[in-house]
């Protein structure tokens, strides 16, 4: 088990040329290098304000939030979502560099490889085996180097000599220094993540039109899992003053529906936003919007699923509430819709849930016996979709588990 372990930190396979292993050293290098640069100094070193400069009064150290919920979102759940967000953040700056450097090359590549087989055949919604996405690419590069180690210009060949002429003695401090320096960094940062609420702004919205606009101004508060905002008729030529979290996104009404007009940001603080005109969103902006959306979304039908009105109802006619474990059954989290037919109601119940759902992340609900429980194909709340019947709640149902 020793040697095993001795292996997989500092093993490689050894060539056969000195032109190949400078071609595997530069190559190694280079994907490390790239990684720990383009993918994790980026986000160690974030910037507090999207749209503002590389000053470093604009950097935050540490993950950024909006990371640890894209984490969230695609089910990594158990233990924590901050734990895996900052395991995959550190793994892509820290890691990158002990491959750039060929140290502890095995185990570094080989959590690289697992982070981007993740992003490659689980983020995307219907990833194609051979689509050529550049994710996909950087997975099969790092499972390469996983295989093959560090090689002839390494630490971990240097490593070796070492321990060569010194049998039976201990590691060199460099990888016991290296071990500490990456366990420190998964394990002590968690304190960075913002503690406090999010900062406020204070704006106006302007409609220079001839006529009454409605506007939406909604902010979603993820930590707390609270909505808040409300809708406001913005009359003609008139103005509203606001006082609302960053992150607060604003809608116009047109046409029956709401589209995306704002995103409040830091920099917006005393600005005077012309709602006759859309904002150039950054794509971050865009995803958070989306994000807050579902969130929000699900966070208002989690309520009205465990509304006391339900429980009143169920009450008054004598018939218990049975609680129910909803579940994924892949390790990975999927979107889905549940509908709940209650059994009092003779119309259509709108009752139940929209959920990311894995093998480790799941919800629990309490329906009333006799309520059918059904399987839709999108928001069942927008209008009629297809469903799929699951089964109705009895007593004897009670803590039962459904995996979708």
């Amino acid at each position: 088990m020793k040697m095993l372990i001795h292996n997989l930190a500092f093993g490689f396979v050894p060539s056969q040329s000195r032109l190949s292993d400078g071609v595997y050293a530069l190559f190694r290098f280079y994907c490390g290098f790239s990684i720990a640069d383009g993918a994790g100094l980026s986000k160690v070193f974030h910037k507090i304000d999207e749209k503002g400069g590389d000053a470093w009064s604009n950097l935050a150290f540490g993950v950024p939030e909006w990371f640890v919920q894209q984490v969230s979102d695609i089910g990594f759940n158990f233990i924590s979502p901050v734990f895996w967000a900052h395991l995959a953040v550190y793994g892509e700056f820290i890691g990158g560099l002990l491959v750039a450097f060929g140290l502890l090359t095995r185990a570094a590549a080989c959590q690289l490889a697992f982070q981007f087989f993740v992003v490659a055949f689980i983020w995307y919604k219907d990833p194609a085996p051979f689509a050529m996405y550049y994710q996909q690419l950087i997975f099969w590069t790092f499972a390469l180097i996983t295989a093959l180690g560090g090689g002839h210009w390494s630490l971990d060949r240097w490593i070796l000599q070492k321990q060569a002429a010194r049998t039976g003695q201990p590691a060199p401090k460099a990888a016991l220094t290296a071990l500490f320096v990456c366990a420190l960094a998964f394990g002590g940062t968690a304190q960075n993540l913002p503690a406090n609420p999010p900062q406020r702004v204070s704006f106006t919205l302007s409609n220079p039109s001839l006529k009454t606009r409605s506007v939406s101004i909604r902010h979603f508060d993820a930590p707390a899992q609270k909505a808040s905002g409300y809708g406001y008729d913005l009359s003609a030529l008139g103005c509203h003053a606001a006082n609302m979290p960053v992150g607060t996104r604003i809608y116009l009404q047109k046409n029956g529906h709401e589209e995306l007009l704002w995103v409040i940001a830091a920099t917006d603080d005393g600005r005077k936003i012309d709602i006759s005109q859309a904002a150039t969103l950054t794509r971050e902006q865009w995803l958070q919007a989306a994000q807050d959306e579902v969130a929000e979304q699900t966070a208002r039908l989690r309520q009205a699923a465990a509304n006391p009105g339900m429980e009143a109802a169920a009450a008054e006619r004598g018939i218990p509430l049975v609680a129910l474990r909803i579940a994924g059954r892949f390790l990975w989290a999927r979107q889905v819709y549940v509908r709940a037919q209650l059994p009092y109601e003779d119309g259509r119940s709108n009752a139940g849930f929209g959920q990311r759902v894995g093998w480790f992340s799941q919800c629990m609900v309490r329906y009333p016996v006799g309520t059918k429980i059904y399987l839709c194909d999108g928001p069942y709340w927008q209008g009629p979709v297809q469903e799929t019947y699951l089964l109705t709640v009895t007593a004897e149902k009670s803590n039962h588990t459904i995996r979708l």
